[in-house]
C-alpha cells in the first residue's frame, strides 16, 4: 500500500512537471523575435521585435550614427547587421555584442560568451569601420539603452565592451 502510494505521487508529480514544462514552451512557442534594420529619428538602426500573441516590444539594439558612417554606409551596415543577428537569434547562438580591434580597425561583432575576441573561433564580424575610433566607446554610442548599462565600464573586460543580446525585459533570460 505505501509503495503504491508512493508511486501515484511520484505520478502526479511527474505529471505536474510536465504540464509546466509543457506551458513553459507554449508560452516560449507563441512568442515571435523579429531582428530588422528600421529608421528612428533618422538614422538606421537594428531593433529587436517581441511578440506574443497581440502584443509587440521593440528595443533598439544598435543606431549607425551619423558621426561614424555615411547616410549610405549606415544603411547597408544596418541592414547587412540585422540579417546576422536575426540569424543568430533563431538559432540561438551568438548571446553577446563585442568591440575590438583587428588588423587596426575597429569591429563590433557578435560572440558566443564573454572573454571571447572577435576574432575568435566563436565569433563572427558585424561590421568594421575605416577610420581610427575607439572601439569600445564606438559599441557603447551605438547600443539602445536597453542593451548597454549605465556606464561604459560596467561592461568592460579586457579592453572590450560585452553586451548581452537579450534586452533587459527579455523575459526568457
Amino acid at each position: 500500500m505505501i509503495v503504491l502510494k508512493s508511486f501515484a505521487t511520484l505520478g502526479i508529480q511527474t505529471f505536474a512537471s510536465a504540464t509546466v514544462i509543457l506551458f513553459a514552451r507554449t508560452v516560449e512557442a507563441a512568442s515571435t523575435i523579429e531582428i530588422t534594420c528600421n529608421i528612428l529619428e533618422s538614422v538606421p538602426t537594428v531593433v529587436v521585435t517581441l511578440s506574443k500573441q497581440e502584443r509587440s516590444q521593440i528595443s533598439p539594439i544598435l543606431s549607425f550614427l551619423p558621426q561614424y558612417f555615411s547616410a549610405k554606409e549606415a544603411q547597408y551596415k544596418c541592414q547587412t547587421a540585422a540579417k546576422k543577428l536575426h540569424t543568430f537569434y533563431s538559432q540561438g547562438r551568438m548571446n553577446y555584442l563585442a568591440s575590438d580591434t583587428i588588423e587596426q580597425k575597429p569591429v563590433v561583432c557578435a560572440v558566443e560568451r564573454r572573454g571571447l575576441k572577435c576574432d575568435g573561433y566563436s565569433s563572427e564580424i558585424l561590421f568594421s569601420l575605416d577610420r581610427p575610433v575607439d572601439p569600445t566607446e564606438l559599441l557603447y554610442n551605438m547600443l539602445g539603452k536597453d542593451f548597454k548599462g549605465s556606464r561604459p565600464s560596467s561592461l568592460r573586460a579586457v579592453n572590450r565592451i560585452y553586451s548581452d543580446l537579450r534586452p533587459l525585459w527579455w523575459p526568457f533570460r
